[in-house]
């Protein structure tokens, strides 16, 4: 009867060590009772997630590969909606982790148009200086930036996903006080 028992109990470990085996080996894999989901090994890309809304048929949270673009993007969201500015967008845009991506109606690309246009008027149009998008030589436009300080500016947003606020530029050695007092109104993330 032990002996039975432990046989048995033998069986059905090698048993789920074999299907363990397989799924892992078929790039499946199972999550606690949930169905087994093909998995890519060598070629599986990091993954980013982004929130994509405005006039976008289905707003909400997607993960794409790392090296994805808005447009695709705005089509795990169902696309464009009847009254969305497509224009609005820059959809050849590489998309970051955590980015929020707004698609503005034509209604408010219209009303975006007549405030930031010279001849709309009263409006102006926003001259600062994005860290996270800037050109080496538009950072040089800053008082105080070289092509030393920019190139660090630069190297610092590709190695730490870019700037959450404008006072991170002092992370930047040589960036201290005293020049952020100076640009902090001509910068912007």
């Amino acid at each position: 009867m032990y002996r039975a028992k432990k046989l048995c109990m033998t069986g059905i470990l090698l048993l789920t060590f074999c299907i363990a085996g397989c799924a892992q080996k078929s790039g499946m894999e199972i999550k606690d009772g949930s169905e087994p989901q093909r998995t890519e090994k060598a070629s599986e890309k990091e993954k980013i997630c982004v929130y994509v809304c405005g006039s976008v048929k289905k707003p909400g949270v997607y993960e794409l590969p790392e090296d994805a673009r808005i447009v695709s993007a705005i089509a795990l969201a169902g696309g464009f909606t009847k009254d969305a500015s497509a224009a609005g967008v820059n959809q050849a845009e590489r998309i970051k982790d955590g980015q929020q991506i707004y698609v503005p109606s034509k209604k408010e690309a219209g009303k975006k148009e007549d405030t930031s246009s010279p001849a709309g008027g009263s409006g102006t149009q926003d001259k600062r200086v994005n860290l996270n998008s800037a050109s080496r030589e538009e950072l040089m436009t800053l008082t105080g930036i070289g092509e030393a300080k920019a190139s660090d500016i630069i190297s610092y947003r590709e190695e730490n996903g870019g700037f959450e606020k404008p006072e991170d530029i002092m992370k930047i050695r040589g960036i201290k006080q005293g020049i952020y007092r100076k640009i902090k109104d001509m910068i912007t993330v």
